[in-house]
C-alpha cells in the first residue's frame, strides 16, 4: 500500500435483548501499519471476525465519522 488511499469502515451491532442497534462509518486516508511492535501490539488488541492470520494492519485516521 504505497500510497495513502480514501477508505472507509463501517461497524455496527444489534442487541436482540434490548431490540437496540448502532452504526458508525469512519472515512479517511488508509496507511498500513509495518512497524514490528505495533503490528503485535494490535493483534493482541484486535479480534479479527474471520479465521484467518492477521499479518496485515492498516490505520484509518479518522476525517469523517457518520452515524
Amino acid at each position: 500500500m504505497p500510497r495513502r488511499r480514501q477508505t472507509s469502515y463501517e461497524a455496527d451491532h444489534l442487541d436482540q435483548q434490548t431490540r437496540t442497534c448502532w452504526s458508525v462509518m469512519v472515512t479517511g486516508r488508509a496507511t498500513r501499519i509495518t512497524d514490528p511492535i505495533q503490528v503485535a501490539r494490535y493483534q493482541t488488541l484486535l479480534i479479527p471476525w474471520i479465521y484467518m492470520d492477521t499479518d496485515l494492519v492498516v490505520r484509518i485516521p479518522a476525517e469523517n465519522v457518520a452515524g
